[in-house]
């Protein structure tokens, strides 16, 4: 089985506990950011590390990670990343990929921009956020994907023009579409087939999947 790099963050529990500890069992490498760890108290499964500001985490929290061994990594609270990054940023530095993210959707939509951009920005580390209802990536060049027929897909440009793009496997199929602006192309797709592929030329999208959410 594929061994995956697991994160959660602090933005709270969207998915059952039973998923974030199928999650820490596939994981070789675990971190916390900052009030994620109260998940990972919650299950009982102290992450390897702990890093952020601790602007949110309970200080119980704080002290369980650290008696089971969990090393933490304080960082100052005036600061130009965001604390998921901080673990991005150290994932990078020790070259390490297949990096799934949790806790990074919450109520506030300015953060949730910042944590989907940090897909684009770290793309080296094949991010994916993920929970039980929703998977959220990026293609910069190809990517194959499982899917249920119905399955609500949406497929959206960020950041420079998109050339190429092309969807297969979806209702609404497109062959080396350019994406040079931004309007609602790609919104509210979805699978016809057990498998979808999304493929760009050049720039990158990110597909949006709603888990199990019918069209």
């Amino acid at each position: 089985m594929k061994k995956i790099i697991y994160i959660i963050s602090g933005a709270g529990q969207r998915s059952s506990l039973n998923f974030y500890k199928q999650m820490t069992n596939k994981a070789s490498l675990t971190i916390a950011c900052d009030s994620g760890i109260e998940i990972f108290k919650k299950i009982n499964f102290p992450p390897n590390y702990l890093m952020g500001d601790f602007d949110s985490a309970k200080t119980e929290d704080i002290l369980w990670a650290k008696e089971n061994g969990t090393i933490i990594l304080d960082f100052p609270k005036e600061k130009d990343e965001i604390d998921t990054e901080l673990a991005l940023i150290f994932l990078r530095k020790e070259k390490k990929k297949d990096v799934i993210l949790s806790g990074v959707l919450g109520n506030r939509i300015d953060q949730e921009l910042a944590n989907i951009f940090l897909l684009a920005e770290y793309i080296d580390l094949n991010p994916i956020i993920f929970e039980e209802d929703i998977k959220i990536g990026v293609v910069n060049k190809k990517v194959t994907e499982e899917a249920i027929p119905e399955e609500s897909w949406s497929i959206l440009r960020i950041g420079e023009p998109v050339y190429g793009l092309t969807l297969k496997g979806f209702k609404y199929s497109l062959y080396k579409k350019n994406l040079d602006n931004f309007k609602s192309l790609g919104i509210s797709n979805y699978a016809a087939e057990n498998q979808v592929e999304i493929s760009v030329d050049n720039g990158i999208v990110i597909y949006i999947r709603w888990i199990n959410k019918r069209h």
